[in-house]
């Protein structure tokens, strides 16, 4: 099941980083805009399809690894994260 999104932004935001805004969403997902007082005054949704299952797997996997990158690289414990979490749930 994919999960789908739903963000506020400013009007301001929108005019900036339009571009940015369609590139995130695929189908159906939508962006709700609000003024300057923060009252919604449109909806943004997308038609744009959402990309093969492969390209979410692959583009999933490799969030992950660099995730895990950046844990290992600010990772200070001598014990590892499996030792840490086994001590946690004794």
């Amino acid at each position: 099941m994919s999960s789908t999104i739903s963000m506020t932004v400013p009007v301001e935001t929108v005019e900036r980083d339009l571009k940015h805004l369609l590139e995130r969403l695929r189908l159906g997902e939508a962006v709700t805009i609000v003024g300057s007082e923060g009252t919604p005054v449109a909806v943004l949704v997308s038609l744009k399809p959402a990309p093969e299952s492969a390209e979410l797997v692959s583009d999933w996997e490799a969030r992950w690894d660099a995730l895990a990158h950046k844990v290992s690289q600010a990772w200070k414990s001598d014990e590892s994260a499996v030792e840490t979490l086994t001590e946690m749930r004794r």
